[in-house]
């Protein structure tokens, strides 16, 4: 993938995570002709990406936007602020932050005063200014984030999910699914080595599960978390540590202002 195609499928990306608004809808069919070549990993994943971009293009603003916010920010388990999957209120969190926007300033990336380092559409926005290898390893070093996301997204049945599996595959996680049995296979074991007790789970109990929005979060809130050494403070293991997004050197002439 040449570096133009990739910095604008990048930014296509943050434009499809971020607070939909009048710009969104006006550039959905240029969205999807962006990511059309993207590969899927599986069958109907192609025509569900053109599905969710339909949608961008054609809800009624005022409630695509609720549902945006109903989607991604009454959640901890789809939040698209990075640091909220590995240091939740923790104060480590703003080390992190103060951390992620140096790297940011020292690509000439300077952001609004509305929306934190952490945020996604603003990652993705750092990424696009990087050369390709450097782009591709950032986004690899988030790749369990995404793979949670996608899969929280997917218990909800959000139309969503089309963004943040394709996200996935470019992030080196085409069978997302699999990545997500593992890493959840590994905090069940985690759990049941721990002190600490777990979530219930209705369905051992003879109840059914409860797929609620507030029921996932809740379950999520008190399971592990942890990735590319990173702990959550749920794991009680320690420390929290920041997500290893490693410094790139900045290119003459980058510098911009992210309105993400």
């Amino acid at each position: 993938m040449d570096a133009i195609t990739l910095q604008r499928r990048l930014r296509a990306f943050a434009l499809l995570f971020d607070y939909p608004g009048e710009a969104l809808q006006a550039h959905a069919d240029e969205i999807a002709a962006e990511l059309a070549g993207l590969g899927t990993p599986r069958a109907g994943a192609a025509g569900e990406a053109q599905a969710l971009l339909r949608h961008l293009r054609d809800a009624d603003l005022l409630e695509l936007q609720a549902e945006y916010v109903d989607v991604f920010d009454r959640g901890r388990s789809t939040s698209l602020n990075l640091f909220e999957h590995v240091h939740g209120d923790a104060r480590e969190r703003g080390q992190a932050m103060v951390d992620l926007l140096q790297q940011y300033r020292e690509v000439g990336l300077e952001l609004s005063s509305r929306e934190l380092p952490d945020y996604l559409p603003v990652y993705l926005e750092y990424c696009s200014m990087l050369e390709p290898q450097a782009a591709l390893e950032g986004l690899g070093e988030i790749a369990p984030l995404l793979v949670n996301l996608a899969a929280a997204l997917e218990r909800r049945d959000s139309p969503w999910l089309a963004a943040a599996a394709a996200l996935c595959e470019l992030a080196g996680q085409s069978d997302w699914r699999a990545a997500a049995r593992r890493a959840a296979e590994a905090a069940q074991d985690a759990q049941s080595r721990s002190p600490h007790p777990g979530p219930r789970d209705a369905t051992r109990e003879g109840q059914g599960a409860d797929w609620s929005a507030a029921a996932l979060d809740a379950a999520w809130a008190e399971e592990p978390v942890s990735f590319l050494g990173a702990c959550s403070p749920q794991a009680g293991s320690g420390v929290a540590q920041a997500v290893r997004i490693h410094p790139r050197q900045p290119r003459a002439g980058q510098a911009r202002e992210s309105g993400a």
